[in-house]
C-alpha cells in the first residue's frame, strides 16, 4: 500500500496537467484576494471581517482546482491508457483506489497551502500599502489556515470518487496476455491469461459476437491469474507464461474442440484432456498432415 501510494504521488507530482492547475488555482486566487482588498475603503479595510473576507479568497479557489485535479488523476489514465501497467503490476483495485485517494489528499493540501501563502502574502502587501494594520486574531488565521487545508484534501477525494464513478468501468479492466503453447498433434494451441476476475459464460459469449474471430483463433485455454508475472521492465512475462504452460498452479480453464463453452481443467488430467501426449502415430500424422517442425 506504501509503494502504491507513493507512486500515485509521483504520477500527480510529475503530471504537466497538475502544474498547470496549481497555477491557474494561485493566479485565480491572486485575483479574488486583489479584487476583495482593493474595493472596499480604508475604513472597511480595517474590519475585521472584511479581512477575514480578502484572506478567505484561496477557500473556494482550492476546492475547485484540487476537485478538477482529483477527476483528472482518474480519468486522464484511462483516455492514455497507462491505468493498464498500474493494474498489470497491482491488480488488487481496492489498494490502487486507496492509494489514488490517499495521493489526491495529499495534492489537494498542497494546493491549499501554496495558495494561502500566495494570497496571505498578497492581502498582507496590500492592506500595508493602503495604511492598514492587520485585524486578523490568530484564532481566525487558524481556522482559516486548517480549514482550507481540509476543504481542498476533501476537494481532492471527492474529484478521484468522481473520476472513478465517471469511468464505471474501472471494475472491469483486466490485464490479458495471449500466447501459443505446444500441442503434440496440432503444433500449438492458443492460450490467454486474465489477470483479474473471469467469467466463462460471459467470456466465450463475447468471443462469438465478436464476426471477425475465426474459430481457431479463439483461445483454448485461459489461465487466471491473481497478477501478471512481469520482467524486469514491467513488460508482461510471455516466456514464462508459455514455459508454464496449462499445467501450473493458477486456475485453467478450457474449450474442448467443437465446444464453445469453457469448463474447468482438473488437476493431473489424463491422457483424454488437452495437450495429453500422444500414444503412437496420431491420426493427423497418419494422413500425413502432421505440423511442420519449426
Amino acid at each position: 500500500m506504501t509503494g502504491q501510494t507513493a507512486s500515485e504521488r509521483l504520477k500527480l507530482r510529475t503530471t504537466r496537467t497538475t502544474a498547470a492547475l496549481l497555477l491557474g488555482a494561485v493566479a485565480v486566487t491572486l485575483l479574488g484576494t486583489c479584487l476583495e482588498a482593493l474595493a472596499p475603503t480604508a475604513a472597511e479595510l480595517a474590519r475585521e471581517h472584511t479581512q477575514r473576507t480578502i484572506f478567505n479568497a484561496a477557500g473556494s479557489t482550492v476546492v475547485l482546482f484540487a476537485t478538477i485535479a482529483g477527476v483528472l488523476a482518474v480519468t486522464s489514465e484511462f483516455r492514455y491508457g497507462t491505468i493498464r501497467p498500474t493494474l498489470v503490476l497491482q491488480p488488487r483495485r481496492r489498494v490502487v483506489l486507496a492509494a489514488k485517494l490517499a495521493a489526491a489528499a495529499g495534492v489537494g493540501a498542497q494546493f491549499a497551502v501554496v495558495c494561502l501563502a500566495a494570497g496571505f502574502l498578497a492581502g498582507w502587501a496590500i492592506l500595508a500599502a493602503r495604511g492598514v494594520d492587520l485585524a486578523l486574531t490568530d484564532a481566525h488565521a487558524a481556522t482559516l489556515v486548517f480549514g482550507t487545508i481540509a476543504a481542498g484534501a476533501l476537494g481532492a477525494v471527492i474529484g478521484v470518487a468522481l473520476g472513478t464513478l465517471i469511468r464505471g468501468q474501472a471494475a472491469a479492466v483486466i490485464a490479458v496476455a495471449v500466447y501459443a503453447v505446444p500441442d503434440p498433434v496440432t503444433g500449438d494451441q492458443v492460450m490467454a491469461t486474465v489477470a483479474g476476475s473471469f467469467d466463462p459464460a460471459d467470456f466465450a459469449g463475447f468471443l462469438a459476437a465478436q464476426p471477425d474471430l475465426g474459430t481457431k483463433m479463439a483461445p483454448r485455454f485461459v489461465r487466471v491469474v491473481e497478477r501478471m508475472p512481469v520482467t524486469a521492465t514491467n513488460k508482461i512475462h510471455r516466456a514464462r507464461l508459455r514455459r508454464e504452460g496449462v499445467r501450473c498452479a493458477d486456475p485453467v480453464w478450457w474449450r474442448p474442440p467443437g465446444e464453445r463453452v469453457y469448463r474447468r481443467l482438473a488437476r493431473g488430467e489424463d491422457a483424454e484432456g488437452p495437450l495429453a501426449p500422444t500414444r503412437g502415430p496420431s491420426p493427423v500424422r497418419r494422413q500425413g498432415l502432421e505440423p511442420r517442425t519449426r
